[in-house]
C-alpha cells in the first residue's frame, strides 16, 4: 500500500511538472521567432563576450558591453536594411505591375515580428486621407501599438541573448551534472555548439554583411551613375548578393553578373559608349568588394566547415517556406540538432554505451584528391564555468 500510495504521488507530481512544461512549450511556440532570433544574436555576440574576458570585467559587464558594441547596433542595423529592401520590393512589385499571389506570400512571410502589414498600411492611410481628428487619433493609436509590440518583442530578445551570456553556460553545466550520468548529453551538447556557433556567426553573419556591403555599393555607385546605367532597386539587389552568398564561390557572382550586363545593354543601346565606363567600375568594384573580400576574407575567419555545405544550403532554402523568415535561422539550428543526435544519440540507444569521441563524422571522410578531412578546430565547452 506504501509503495502504491508513493508511485500515485510520484504519477501525480510528473503530471503537473508535465503541464508545466506544456504551458512553457506553448509560450515557446508562441515566441518561436522571437527565441530563434535569440539563439542567433547569442551566438552572435558571444565571440566579443569573451574576447573581454581578458580585461577581467565582470560577466555582466561584459555582457552589457557585448550587446552595446554589437547586439543593439546589429538589430537596428538589420531592422533600417529590411524595411529599406521591404519598401523596394513593394516598388518593384508596383513597377512591374507584378500580382503573382507567390510573391505577396513570400513578402508576408519575410516579416520578423510577425507584423500585420495590411494593418500597418491601413492605418498609414487612414492616418493621411482622414480629416477627421478623431480617426487621426485612432489611426496614430493602432500604428503605435504594432511599433510597441515590434519593441517588445525586441526587447524580449535582448533580454535573453543577455541571460544566456551570463548564465548560460552555468545553467547548461547544472543540467548535466544533475541529470547525465552517461555522459553522452555532454558529448551531444561539446559537438552542436560549436556547430552552431560557426553557422550561425559564421555563416548567417556573412550573409548580413555580405548583402549591407552590396546596397552600400549599389547606392554609392548610383550617387555617381549617369541615370541611364543606373542599378535598379539597389537594396533588393543588394539583399539578393548576400542571400547568394549562401552558395560557395559563383552565388553572388548570379546577382552582379546579369546586372552589369544588363547594364551594359542598355548603354549600348543608348549609342553613348562612354557609358561602358561606370559599368565596367561597377562589375570590378562589385567583384572585390561584394564578392572576393566576404567570400574568402570573412568566410575564412568565421565560418566553420563540420557541417556539410550542401544540407546547410538545403536548409537556408527549405527554412524560409517552411517556417518564414525566422526559418533562416530556425532550419540550420534543426539540421545541427539532427546531425549530431545520428551522431551522438543513435549509436548509444543502440548500444547503449556513449560514442567514442574519434567516431566517424560526416566532414572526415575523403576529399576529391583522396586525403582525409579532419576537423580540428578547438572551441571553449559550453558547460565550462564562466567565472
Amino acid at each position: 500500500m506504501r509503495s502504491d500510495g508513493f508511485d500515485q504521488r510520484r504519477l501525480a507530481i510528473g503530471a503537473i511538472v508535465a503541464a508545466l512544461f506544456a504551458i512553457v512549450a506553448y509560450v515557446a511556440i508562441s515566441f518561436v521567432a522571437v527565441i530563434v532570433f535569440a539563439v542567433f544574436l547569442y551566438y552572435a555576440v558571444r565571440p566579443i563576450y569573451r574576447t573581454l574576458e581578458r580585461f577581467d570585467l565582470p560577466r555582466r559587464v561584459r555582457a552589457l558591453l557585448a550587446l552595446v558594441l554589437f547586439g543593439i547596433p546589429f538589430l537596428v542595423l538589420l531592422a533600417y536594411t529590411i524595411g529599406i529592401i521591404a519598401l523596394e520590393t513593394q516598388a518593384f512589385i508596383e513597377t512591374y505591375d507584378v500580382q503573382d499571389q507567390v510573391l505577396e506570400q513570400a513578402l508576408e512571410e519575410f516579416d520578423l515580428t510577425g507584423i500585420d502589414l495590411d494593418e500597418l498600411t491601413t492605418v498609414v492611410s487612414e492616418a493621411v486621407s482622414q480629416a477627421s481628428l478623431g480617426l487621426l487619433f485612432v489611426s496614430m493609436t493602432g500604428a503605435i501599438s504594432v511599433i510597441g509590440a515590434t519593441v517588445v518583442q525586441l526587447l524580449i530578445v535582448v533580454v535573453l541573448t543577455y541571460y544566456m551570456l551570463i548564465d548560460g553556460p552555468r545553467f547548461v553545466g547544472w543540467l548535466l551534472e544533475n541529470y547525465d550520468e552517461s555522459g553522452v548529453l555532454k558529448t551531444y551538447v561539446d559537438a552542436v555548439d560549436p556547430e552552431l556557433s560557426m553557422t550561425l556567426f559564421g555563416n548567417i553573419v556573412n550573409v548580413f554583411i555580405t548583402a549591407i556591403v552590396g546596397v552600400i555599393t549599389f547606392y554609392t555607385y548610383n550617387a555617381f551613375a549617369p541615370a541611364a546605367v543606373a542599378v535598379p532597386f539597389p537594396a533588393l539587389l543588394g539583399a539578393l548578393a548576400g542571400l547568394g552568398s549562401l552558395i560557395p564561390v559563383v552565388g553572388i557572382k548570379l546577382v552582379y553578373v546579369p546586372l552589369t550586363v544588363l547594364l551594359a545593354v542598355n548603354a549600348w543601346l543608348t549609342g553613348d559608349l562612354s557609358l561602358l565606363i561606370p559599368v565596367g567600375v561597377l562589375f570590378a568594384v562589385s567583384g572585390v568588394v561584394v564578392d572576393f573580400i566576404p567570400d574568402f576574407f570573412i568566410r575564412a575567419h568565421i565560418s566553420g566547415e563540420q557541417t556539410h555545405t550542401g544540407l546547410l544550403l538545403v536548409a537556408y532554402i527549405v527554412g524560409p517556406i517552411v517556417f518564414g523568415f525566422y526559418g533562416l535561422f530556425l532550419a540550420p539550428i534543426l539540421l545541427i540538432l539532427v546531425i549530431n543526435a545520428v551522431f551522438v544519440f543513435v549509436p548509444y540507444v543502440i548500444t547503449g554505451e556513449p560514442p567514442d569521441a574519434r567516431q566517424s563524422r560526416l566532414p572526415e571522410y575523403s576529399d576529391d584528391s583522396g586525403s582525409v578531412i579532419e576537423d580540428s578546430d578547438e572551441y571553449e565547452p559550453v558547460v565550462a564555468t564562466d567565472e
